[in-house]
């Protein structure tokens, strides 16, 4: 608050900056997207640099904590950095200011007064919803469409090896609830569908002792729960449909899902069982799409799982080490972006009458609430009648007979607060209020709130 010049005590709120739900909606989106974006390139030079040093695992997770800060908010960690630096940083206060010193956005819960800017952002929410939503509606149809097709078109899995082959797996893997198992009409496609009941949907044609690799590599992809993040993933495009990063995040996760899967089901294994799986990957090329595929299309990215498996070498701890340390610093950078994100104050309903007398975004004073753990702004009270106007200067509001006139008055918007003070503690009611810069004369408007204080603190 300013008076004569210098400030005093802590800042008024400005309603002029009052912020709707929408602007800090697409705040937040613009701030994750950002977020993730800068990431997923920090990934990508990560990778490049530590290609070596790193497991086809490590970097399948590496890219899992990407798609989180796209759907996550840095937001919470904010008070926490916050608190961090108030240990080290002293906050300065300009004494020359004439206005605010420290300006918070407010979440009304009501409606505030519509600026060019406010419907602008109106717009661009509106449409970023409707996109996202039709994404969301387009992929959502088609998967049940083709999940109903192949339900309604697979047969019963009569392999005489297929129960030994399920056991001896579940023991291995420690799974102990196999999934449903099918065949499909496809003769070298298997793939997996279904995230709560998962069913793995063999291919009809398969020699003898392929079986076993090709049911351990869909139920290595269950205990992961790759299905789980390959729909997080789609949620991710859909959510971020502008940002074509998404759509590369997008590639990379689905061919490091089957890498890191390659890897896991060969640790262990000797080089003629590694073979072996090596040689049922390349019979069974295929360039068809199918929803939630376990496999990489095409027969390049095929020789690239095979070209991994083939020069696969034993990776150090302290390699990994440092790998891993590198990026957790990259990611403790990235979530610097949590002090961007705004900070929150709630007015009740009854304050937003404030705002709706302002015109194209006139900035209008009111005091913010003690409530929900927010500090009160309301303990400077000079005068028990005082006025407040839109610059913070505070006034003291006299009798009618000790007022000036004046032929013309130049009207000042601000509130009257009225401070009435007993035995137990006071009242403090703020008023709608209107001064004349000339002569004096204030005019005391509606009933905006009512703070009671005990002790009085005034």
């Amino acid at each position: 608050m300013v008076i004569g010049g210098f400030c005093i005590g802590r800042p008024l709120i400005p309603l002029g900056h009052v912020e709707r739900k929408e602007k800090t909606m697409m705040g937040y989106l613009f701030l994750m997207t950002s977020a993730g974006s800068a990431l997923y390139i920090g990934y990508l030079l990560w990778a490049r640099i530590f290609g070596k040093s790193t497991t086809q695992c490590m970097k399948y997770r590496a890219l899992m904590i990407v798609m989180f800060v796209y759907v996550v908010p840095w937001a919470w960690l904010g008070g926490i950095y916050r608190r961090i630096m108030s240990f080290f940083l002293l906050d300065e206060v300009d004494a020359g200011a004439n206005g605010v010193v420290d300006v918070a956005n407010i979440e009304t819960k009501g409606a505030a007064y519509q600026t060019k800017e406010y419907r602008l952002l109106m717009v661009m929410t509106l449409i970023w919803f409707m996109i996202a939503i039709l994404f969301l509606l387009i992929r959502a149809i088609k998967f049940m469409k083709m999940s109903h097709s192949f339900h309604g078109l697979a047969i019963n899995c009569e392999d005489k090896n297929l129960e030994q082959t399920l056991e001896c797996l579940r023991k291995t893997l420690r799974f102990k609830h196999g999934p449903e198992i099918a065949w499909t009409r496809v003769d070298n496609g298997t793939f997996t569908l279904g995230a709560v009941k998962p069913t793995i949907f063999l291919q009809k044609k398969y020699v003898e002792g392929d079986l076993y690799w090709i049911l351990k590599h869909e139920m290595v992809h269950i205990i992961r729960m790759d299905i789980w993040v390959k729909l997080l993933m789609k949620f991710v495009c859909c959510l971020h449909w502008f940002n074509p990063l998404i759509y590369l995040l997008q590639y990379e996760v689905k061919y490091l899902s089957e890498t890191s899967c390659d890897e896991r089901v060969l640790k262990g294994c000797t080089e003629m069982e590694c073979q072996v799986y090596i040689d049922l990957l390349d019979r069974n090329r295929s360039g068809g799409k199918v929803p939630f595929s376990n496999e990489v299309e095409g027969d390049t990215e095929i020789d690239r799982r095979i070209a991994l498996m083939k020069q696969g070498r034993k990776i150090g701890y302290k390699e990994k080490a440092m790998a891993i340390g590198v990026y957790a610093f990259l990611v403790l950078l990235n979530s610097l972006t949590a002090l961007a994100y705004p900070k929150i104050h709630h007015v009740k309903e009854t304050a937003i009458e404030v705002a709706e007398d302002a015109v194209d975004g006139g900035n209008f004073w009111a005091y913010d609430y003690g409530v929900e753990g927010y500090d009160t702004l309301q303990d400077l009270i000079l005068y028990d009648i005082q006025f407040v106007n839109s610059d913070g200067h505070i006034y003291q509001v006299a009798s009618n007979e000790a007022q000036g006139t004046c032929t013309k008055h130049e009207i000042v918007p601000g509130v009257v607060q009225i401070h009435i003070k007993d035995s137990q503690g006071c009242t403090l009611e703020t008023y709608d209020g209107t001064r004349c810069s000339e002569c004096g004369n204030m005019w005391k408007g509606d009933l905006l709130y009512i703070t009671n204080k005990m002790p009085c603190p005034h």
